[in-house]
């Protein structure tokens, strides 16, 4: 039927009205509103988009939603191939569309770097998280922002990306000598097959952060890693960080570790125009 209308110009109002006349028995998938619809859709696409992209494997109205929510072609074809490959659904990609994640993609990372050849654990580090759960307000210490992303960790694992379950919240171990630690946030991605440790800081940035990190990474591939298990994973979150400080501090550097800033909903416009106009 898409296909079809791919011939229908955007003034032919009288086709629409008589075809939803004339199909009205066959439910409300045929209306007025759905014929402007497909016609918007087939105006948007190519015959070969719509044959090769994923498009015909996702929910219908969950393309209405992408095609009304988006500015842009490109933009369109980006969240329906991410729909896909993560199998999101019209509420987890209607959220990423909130949080701007197709404009996050086009920024390259200015703090992370991960000194591996595995594609996947280099698609688990972005320049920035969005968390819009988070109150500002009360987030007066590192506790308040662990508790904060532990009372949301369905949000804080969607935004992470898929494959990530919680292994605990201040997570203790205790070394052969009976000292003990607490990690702040520990995960398991499924897919790499790896512990993820994540460490998050209220401020900016401090190369001193980078060897907390380091000691909890090993610490786990020491104690709780199994054969079956690749590398653990570590991940700085930190509110602001300076480029030039963290690759230096992660150059020559040869463990998957990852420094990434945090942001609130409401600092997102601006630091988005900010680095999108960076030459």
């Amino acid at each position: 039927m898409v296909l079809l209308l791919t011939n229908v110009k955007h003034g032919a109002i009288n086709i629409f009205k008589k075809l939803s006349n004339d199909l009205k028995e066959y439910g409300k998938g045929f209306s007025y509103e759905s014929f402007k619809k497909m016609s918007q859709f087939a105006n948007e696409f190519t015959r070969e988009e719509i044959r090769l992209q994923p498009a015909t494997q996702i929910p219908w109205y969950t393309l209405v939603r992408i095609m009304n929510k988006c500015n842009t072609h490109k933009e369109m074809l980006w969240y329906i191939n991410q729909t896909h490959k993560y199998g999101w659904s019209r509420s987890m990609v209607l959220n990423q569309i909130a949080l701007k994640a197709y404009e996050r993609s086009l920024i390259s990372s200015t703090t992370t770097e991960a000194m591996t050849s595995n594609d996947s654990i280099h698609e688990l580090f972005k320049d920035i998280y969005v968390f819009d759960f988070l109150d500002k307000e009360k987030i007066k210490t590192e506790k308040n922002l662990k508790n904060q992303m532990i009372d949301n960790i369905i949000k804080f694992l969607q935004e992470l990306g898929p494959g990530f379950t919680l292994v605990g919240k201040e997570y203790k171990f205790v070394t052969p000598t009976n000292e003990e630690f607490y990690i702040d946030i520990l995960l398991y991605h499924v897919k790499i097959h790896a512990y993820v440790v994540i460490e998050v800081k209220i401020g900016k940035f401090h190369p001193s952060d980078l060897g907390q990190l380091i000691f909890y990474v090993n610490a786990i591939d020491e104690l709780e890693k199994m054969v079956i298990d690749n590398d653990t994973i570590g991940l700085l979150l930190c509110k602001d960080a300076d480029s030039f400080v963290a690759k230096i501090s992660l150059k020559k550097n040869s463990m998957p570790l990852g420094i990434s800033k945090y942001k609130i909903l409401e600092e997102l416009p601006e630091y988005l125009e900010r680095r999108l106009n960076e030459k």
